[in-house]
């Protein structure tokens, strides 16, 4: 009687602890986390150091082969939610993989980053609510808008030969495009 009452109490949890390692196995969204040995990074595109770093403070977790995995991006189902964005945020653009872009790729990029930048539409808001940092103030939404207009600016005039844009810094510390 003893045996059967040992075996009831047994079967459950052997049961939940076979479905806890299943759980765990699963990932619907593919092999994100796949590791690049050799993945270009942030730091070797050309852009003004300013703007590097926010976007590596903002934008490279979910849209370069750089992504820093914190440990709860390991247990489902924040794994499962974390490795969805981080695959649609590299399918739209991965700055990993920016030199094998086209010339027109690139700027439909540009003018995507402008807008989603401008609008407060990135970084995600569940991004924002666990990386506090990442959070881009009016002034640092105001330096990537401009930075992606002006390098917009630029692939369009290196394909017509027109003037290149210029950007420069004004006495109130905003940004200024000009042709001049």
């Amino acid at each position: 009687m003893r045996a059967s009452v040992w075996r009831r109490s047994l079967v459950p949890v052997v049961a939940l602890f076979f479905a806890a390692v299943c759980w765990i196995a699963i990932h619907p969204f593919g092999r994100v986390k796949q590791f690049d040995p050799h993945p270009a990074g942030i730091s070797d595109l050309t852009m003004p150091l300013e703007v590097k770093t926010l976007i590596r403070r903002s934008c490279q977790d979910c849209h370069s082969s750089q992504t820093v995995w914190p440990w709860y991006s390991y247990v489902p189902p924040a794994s499962w939610l974390i490795e969805r964005d981080v695959g649609r945020g590299r399918d739209h653009l991965n700055f990993s993989g920016w030199a094998r872009y086209s010339a027109k790729e690139r700027e439909k990029l540009l003018a995507d980053i402008a807008s989603v930048v401008k609008n407060h539409e990135m970084p995600l808001p569940q991004y924002e609510l666990i990386h506090l940092d990442a959070k881009l103030s009016e002034a640092e939404i105001d330096i990537l808008y401009q930075w992606a207009r002006l390098e917009r600016r630029k692939l369009k005039a290196s394909s017509t030969s027109s003037p290149s844009p210029k950007l420069f810094l004004g006495q109130n510390s905003h940004l200024y495009i000009t042709n001049r």
